[in-house]
């Protein structure tokens, strides 16, 4: 849970007639096939035959990105100005997950190797989200954008923005992200009243986060900050108000979240 708002909580080819000469090589010359009926079919080149290959090859991954995209929604959807309630185990439907037995002053409760890079930080992640913008108690640094920052950053996932938590979906679709009310496993949920965490897991009937804190406002409840992991219920107030799908392949979200 997070009370404060966070900081960082085409190409044409042509040849010359002078330079045609050049193409005239052992591997590169044009040749003309004369099937079984005799008539000539056209010529064939190596730099007609890359161009068209890197063609095809541009379409294809033109398409494999719009099916990625076609998954989770149509990018630049509205972002909900809604502000739902921010998760903990007094709000309804929401419960702790196994993954750590409370909130943890530490980092019990998160994925992906946070704690161990924690100790020898590095990359956008830290100079976006670290530094002097989390809390810190005697495990360390704490602060929601950071671990969400972390967990894209080891996906491979490079933001070229960074914002308060409270404007993470915002930011994302004006930088081309989807967002939208559909969880997905790796997508960041996010709250308007200033909180991100990470979607773990996706069921029909619920969601389950993991997420740092920076510190509350009562300092004496968890000075320093905290970690949490949790259970949302579909229907419960305390669903995220949206959530921000970045490409990036499945099979390797699912290693950096159960990277330990």
């Amino acid at each position: 849970m997070v009370i404060y708002p966070e900081k960082y909580s085409d190409v044409s080819i042509s040849v010359s007639k002078e330079n045609a000469s050049n193409l005239r090589t052992p591997w590169a010359r044009c040749k003309r096939c004369h099937p079984m009926g005799g008539h000539p079919v056209g010529h064939f080149t190596w730099g007609n035959a890359l161009v068209r290959m890197s063609v095809l090859l541009a379409l294809l991954l033109t398409l494999i990105a719009g099916w990625q995209l076609s998954l989770i929604g149509v990018a630049g959807a509205n972002v909900r100005q809604s502000f739902h309630e921010l998760p903990w185990t007094g709000e309804a439907g929401v419960s702790q997950s196994p993954r750590c037995a409370s909130i943890s002053p530490g980092y019990a409760c998160t994925v992906g190797g946070y704690a161990a890079w924690l100790s020898h930080p590095s990359g956008w992640a830290w100079s976006d989200y670290g530094g002097s913008y989390p809390s810190r108690n005697t495990y360390g640094p704490h602060n929601c954008t950071l671990y969400v920052a972390y967990l894209l950053q080891e996906s491979g996932i490079t933001l070229s923005w960074s914002a308060n938590a409270t404007n993470w979906a915002s930011e994302a679709v004006s930088n081309g992200a989807v967002v939208n009310p559909t969880p997905a496993v790796g997508s960041v949920a996010q709250w308007n009243s200033g909180h991100v965490a990470f979607v773990d897991a996706v069921t029909a009937h619920y969601i389950l986060i993991t997420s740092d804190n920076f510190q509350p406002y009562d300092v004496a409840t968890m000075p320093g900050g905290f970690s949490d992991s949790f259970y949302i219920a579909r229907n419960s107030p305390a669903m995220p108000d949206n959530f921000i799908h970045f490409a990036t392949p499945v099979a390797l979200l699912t290693a950096v979240l159960h990277a330990g």
